[in-house]
């Protein structure tokens, strides 16, 4: 919603109705402004309802598909821990990736590498889910654990 919200605030901005079309009463000026037009390097926080970020996504590219997806380019997700720590747990790096930003899901069929303090892993065909704080990936699936694992095999 906030986000169509911004897109009608542009638009008025520029004189242009939704759509492409002038206003009645714009200027006759030119302008390059569509729809779909893809946004560049863009950053789009969210935050918990205490104020502290819960997540940055960030891409090179993304395409504003309707009011829950956004199709993005040069995927870099950053995870925070959600309070005063303001601490990152972990970041997404994905060539591609379908953002559904009304249910807090991120999702891409091709590369994914995960980064924490205590592990890295990458593969394919992956899917985030925020609010469970859950990530699976199902093809090609490699992790190197960095945090001391005793006693794994007991």
């Amino acid at each position: 919603m906030r986000s169509r919200r911004l897109f009608l605030l542009v638009c008025c901005a520029l004189g242009l109705a939704p759509g492409g079309s002038q206003l009645p009463g714009a200027d006759e000026r030119p302008t390059a402004f569509t729809v779909n037009a893809p946004v560049v390097n863009f950053r789009v926080p969210t935050f918990t309802p205490q104020g502290y970020r819960s997540w940055l996504l960030c891409g090179a590219e993304g395409i504003y598909v309707d009011n829950n997806r956004l199709d993005v380019v040069d995927l870099n997700l950053t995870v925070f821990s959600g309070d005063a720590s303001n601490r990152v747990e972990s970041v997404f790096l994905s060539p591609s990736a379908i953002a559904l930003l009304g249910e807090n899901r991120v999702r891409g069929p091709g590369a994914l590498r995960l980064i924490t303090d205590d592990f890295e892993a990458t593969g394919e065909d992956w899917l985030y889910d925020h609010r469970q704080k859950k990530v699976s990936i199902h093809r090609n699936v490699r992790v190197v654990f960095r945090a001391r694992l005793n006693d794994i095999l007991r």
